[in-house]
């Protein structure tokens, strides 16, 4: 009986001795997880960009469109990118002296409102570049002021429906900075029934069928 007892008192005593041992083993380092990037090709987020440029081989229904003319150009675009792939954008655009050869013609400039749609590649763990293509639907008008044979001028306008297709490639330095090259085609619709006063049709054979390119490059933001 007695030696029962010891063999009892023996087992309890290392069961006891491996519980104790078994708490103070250290756990076992868990696996680091990785931080999840910003931006790429599974984050939605806004654009917005801000550029200068040049129009150039500018041409249209009328003859004096200066199809060699160089106009500088600035503008500005906002957009949206679900997962970083595809969106809308809104691009506005102005060349604030616009070739036109007539002697009639003073202070001409071109402005553009487009309603795009948008597709990017990202490339990079966090989208760093993103080629991009986009075009869409909008307003071509332009405005000048006119010389009459008294000396003095009129201001008038004419804007007609037009489109616009165009890429290019941004890089971003950081999460949110970085800059845009664009490279963009334009053409407005042609019209066939002038009308108002001589001015205003002066205007609109101006801007029918007014087509050029534009290039682009300036700084994007993304949040």
């Amino acid at each position: 009986m007695r030696s029962v007892d010891y063999i009892l008192a023996a087992g309890l005593t290392l069961g006891l001795v491996g519980s104790a041992a078994a708490q103070n083993v250290p756990a076992a380092p868990s696996t680091a997880t990785t931080q999840a990037t910003t931006y790429g090709q599974t984050v939605s987020h806004w654009l917005a960009s801000g550029f200068v440029g040049s129009d150039f081989d500018a041409k249209g229904d009328s003859a004096r469109v200066e199809t060699n003319g160089n106009n500088a150009a600035l503008g500005g675009q906002v957009g949206y990118l679900w997962r970083g792939i595809v969106g809308p954008e809104v691009l506005v655009e102005w060349a604030p002296s616009f070739d036109v050869a007539s002697a009639f013609i003073d202070n001409a400039h071109v402005i553009t409102y487009m309603a795009n749609a948008m597709g990017a590649i990202p490339l990079g763990a966090d989208g760093q570049i993103q080629p991009y293509v986009s075009g869409g639907f909008g307003r071509v008008q332009m405005v000048a002021d006119l010389l009459r044979s008294d000396g003095a001028s009129e201001h008038n306008s004419n804007g007609q429906w037009g489109t616009n297709l165009g890429g290019g490639i941004m890089a971003f330095a950081t999460n949110r900075f970085g800059v845009r090259g664009d490279m963009r085609y334009y053409h407005a619709s042609t019209t066939n029934d002038f009308n108002g006063s001589a001015a205003d049709q002066f205007i609109e054979s101006l801007t029918s069928g007014l087509h050029y390119w534009r290039a682009t490059g300036g700084l994007s933001f993304r949040w």
